[in-house]
Formats: C-alpha cells, sequence, structure tokens
C-alpha cells in the first residue's frame, strides 16, 4: 500500500527540502545546448513508421496567474493570435515534409498558455492540417487543457465543439477552490464556475476528466485545502494531479508578486500535501508517483500497475508513442535520442517559419550512457523500484558495475532507499522524495537553486 505520509518528522522534511530536478526528461531541459535545424531535419527523415505523439503549445493567456510557471505570452489581440496560429500551421507542415512517410499518431496534447482562447475556426484548422499530414488513429488520446473560465460563459457550447472534432480527454485548471487563496494568485474562479464545467464535460460524454492542483499557495492551509480536497473529490474526476508550488521567481519575475510571508510554512505546506493524498486514497484513487491520482478502473492506475508508467513533459501519463513532436513556441519533441526545444521567443519563432525554417533553437542527442541512466531514473520515479536482472536482460551489462559509485552514494541514503538482493527500493519516506533517489543516479545534476525548485 502506497504512503500517506501523514507522520513524516518535520526534520527528515527539512532534511531533504532542496533544489532537485522534477525528471520529466532525463537529461533535464537545463542541459540542452544550441542545435542545427539541420540536426533535426535529419532525424525526421529518419523516423520509423511507430507512432508518434505530437503536443501542441498555445502560449497565450489574457491574464498571467501569479503561481503561473509554464511558457505564456499575455495577449489580447485577436490578430496577434492570428498571426501565431497561422505560423504553427506552417510549422506542422514543414515537419510534415521531412517525414518520409505518412505517420500514425496515438495521441495528441494541447497546452498553454490557454489553447482554449483559440477561436473554434482555430482550432478546426489545427485539427485540419494534423489530419491532412498525419493518421490520427481511432484509439488516439487526444486531450487539451482547459481555463474553465472560458468555456462557462457560451453555456458549454466550446466544451461540445471539442467533443465533436476529436478530444476525448480534458483537462481542468482548477489550483485552489478558496476565494483567499485565488485572490493572492490572481485567478479568480468561483467553484461553482469548476463544478458547472464538469458536470458539463461529463454529461457531453468525454472520455476521462481530470482536475489539476497547486498546494503551497500563499494563504493555504491544512483546514482550507481539506475543504478544497472535499469539492474535488464531490466533482469525481478520473484523474486529480496535485502539483507543489515551483517558486523560481529568478526565471518567472512575476512570481516575486507573491510574498514570501504569505505561503505556508514548511511544517503546514507538508501537513496540507499529506492529509490531501490521505484524503484521496481513502476515497478509492490511486496514488501514482509523486503526485497523481486516479480512479483504479483509469488507464493510468492499470499502467501503474502493469509497471507500463511513464514519466514525460505532461508529467506522469500511459505509454503512448515514445517519439513526440512538438510543435508551437517553446515546445519541446523527441525524436529518435534527439531532445529538440523551439525558441521561446515568440517574434524569433514567426521569423523562423517566414524564412521556412524549423524554429529548433536548444535541444540534446542522448548518448549511451543518458539512455542507461534514463530508463534508471524512469524505473525510480514510476514505479519507486529497480529490477537490476532486468536491467542486465535490457542493456547485458550487471548495475552493480555500470554504478558502483552511485551504490555507494544510495547507501549514505538509506532513509530513501535500499538495495535489497536484486532490487532498489524506495522507502515510504523516499516517495516523497523520489527525485533525489533518481538524482543520484544523473551524472549531469548539479545542486543549483537558480535551476530547480523544492523537491516538495
Amino acid at each position: 500500500m502506497l504512503k500517506t505520509f501523514q507522520n513524516v518528522p518535520l526534520e527528515s522534511y527539512l532534511k531533504y527540502d532542496r533544489p532537485v530536478p522534477r525528471y520529466t526528461s532525463y537529461p533535464t531541459a537545463v542541459k540542452f545546448h544550441e542545435i542545427e535545424e539541420s540536426q533535426y531535419s535529419q532525424t525526421l527523415s529518419q523516423l520509423d513508421k511507430k507512432p508518434l505523439s505530437i503536443y501542441i503549445h498555445i502560449p497565450f493567456c489574457q491574464k498571467m496567474c501569479l503561481y503561473c510557471g509554464c511558457s505564456v505570452i499575455l495577449n489580447r489581440n485577436e490578430e496577434r493570435q492570428e498571426k501565431y496560429v497561422q505560423a504553427l500551421l506552417r510549422e506542422i507542415k514543414q515537419v510534415q515534409g521531412q517525414i518520409q512517410h505518412k505517420a500514425e499518431v496515438e495521441q495528441v496534447h494541447f497546452g498553454g498558455g490557454t489553447p482554449t482562447n483559440l477561436t473554434d475556426q482555430q482550432m478546426e484548422r489545427i485539427f485540419t492540417t494534423l489530419r491532412e499530414g498525419f493518421t490520427i488513429l481511432d484509439e488516439a488520446e487526444i486531450s487539451i487543457e482547459i481555463d474553465p473560465r472560458t468555456v462557462v460563459p457560451d453555456g458549454g457550447r466550446k466544451l461540445k465543439f471539442y467533443h465533436e472534432i476529436g478530444f476525448n480527454r480534458v483537462s481542468f485548471g482548477v489550483q485552489d477552490t478558496n476565494d483567499k487563496v485565488q485572490e493572492a494568485v490572481r485567478r479568480r474562479q468561483p467553484y461553482s464556475m469548476s463544478l458547472q464545467t464538469v458536470q458539463w464535460a461529463r454529461a457531453i460524454g468525454f472520455q476521462a476528466i481530470n482536475v489539476d492542483l497547486i498546494y503551497g499557495l500563499p494563504f493555504q492551509t491544512y483546514e482550507t485545502f481539506q475543504e478544497t480536497a472535499e469539492k474535488i473529490l464531490s466533482m469525481e474526476p478520473d484523474r486529480i494531479a496535485l502539483f507543489s508550488y515551483a517558486k523560481v521567481p529568478w526565471l518567472k519575475p512575476h512570481q516575486k508578486a507573491i510574498r514570501d510571508k504569505d505561503l505556508p510554512s514548511k511544517q503546514e505546506k507538508l501537513a496540507i500535501y499529506a492529509h490531501a493524498r490521505s484524503h484521496f486514497i481513502e476515497n478509492g484513487y490511486v496514488a501514482i508517483g509523486m503526485d497523481h491520482f486516479s480512479k483504479k478502473d483509469d488507464s493510468l492506475s492499470k499502467a501503474y500497475v502493469s509497471k507500463s508508467l511513464v514519466r514525460n513533459f505532461q508529467g506522469y501519463s500511459v505509454q503512448k508513442g515514445q517519439n513526440m513532436l512538438g510543435f508551437g513556441v517553446s515546445a519541446i519533441g523527441y525524436v529518435n535520442g534527439l531532445y529538440v526545444a523551439n525558441t521561446k521567443d515568440l517574434s524569433h519563432y514567426q521569423h523562423c517559419i517566414d524564412q521556412s525554417l524549423l524554429p529548433v533553437e536548444r535541444g540534446y542527442s542522448l548518448n549511451s550512457d543518458d539512455h542507461i541512466r534514463s530508463w534508471v531514473i524512469q524505473k525510480i520515479m514510476c514505479n519507486f523500484s529497480l529490477d537490476m536482472e532486468e536491467f542486465f536482460s535490457t542493456f547485458k551489462i550487471p548495475f552493480k558495475d555500470y554504478f558502483r559509485k552511485e551504490l555507494a552514494i544510495l547507501s549514505s541514503f538509506s532513509e530513501l532507499a535500499k538495495q535489497q538482493d536484486k532490487y532498489i527500493v524506495v522507502t515510504e519516506l523516499g516517495e516523497l522524495f523520489v527525485r533525489i533517489v533518481a538524482s543520484i543516479f544523473d551524472k549531469h545534476y548539479e545542486l543549483q537553486p537558480e535551476k530547480f525548485s523544492q523537491s516538495i
């Protein structure tokens, strides 16, 4: 049984609460460096015929939520948005032109920003372009991140449209239902609005409904977040994501508007997380990794039980296509061992498209050691354990020989993980700090606060 962490001593929490990567990729994005467009083009031309995933980034928001750590561009200009969509369509076609066959797609995800700021006509054009250049499989998972504030004013009409054009999974950003917390982070979203959106989505017929929450926000307390947890449970979402507020004002200057004195103490933050986690588990949800929860019959729970769970830029997810194409400003993709990150600058992005160039700016080509360490980190992050015999059968290398140095370091973290015969097993406390266990096997990791958020 997965633990609820309600009895973690404060001294242990303080000891291990340090800056560490979230491991949505390995190596992490901070290790990416400048790459040539030709390298990406050549890799695309060698793409195999296995089904792949697609990520599309819509960066625009009309207002900035103070906690936000995403790649967001404030915009209320319709012409600017239309110009971006036109560039996005051209980028999709440029990538399609590099691939030597009509690739099959088994997963599409729209993130942001606020993808629901797009007009119906703009969204339909994107779908048309995708279907012209790719074969989107009938069983494909097609999901979108939704700000409820953008779909309630029209009585759910936009939600119906999304279902009609092919979306089957929706993820609603709620974060917290408390009025004072919402006011402090400049995201005013009444609970009634969130509830109405979920009810409409279920009635319309979406296959799965996700709700995102954030703990560690200003003015949150154990008591107020318990109320939020109760309200979320009453919605009966298929999945719940409970993310820690990633405070990185050196990367996201708008976060400076959140005062440290308004944030919950470390002890309070731990209590918020532990009790919410316990509450979700007691109400029938399976705890997935650090921060996800899903109903027992959900595909995410089934993947966890079968040990086929993966961790990527969308967090924990079901294994779909290993290769992923990223479209839009700041989007990150992965093709045949090459990470590719588009430019974060909107003007540069559009300039590249105007010059018929792929807008890649940074990336990283994995070597054999990176592939090995990525495999290990995935197992630890997703399964809380690692089978050394499975490692040997996969890479034909004795685990203890390859990771002699790391195993010596691991022995000094016995509170978090232990070697048991042919296994490495994460302890009860280690499940809370699994990112630290994973970092032991990260050859590139450096403890630099300016790069990573706190472990909890």
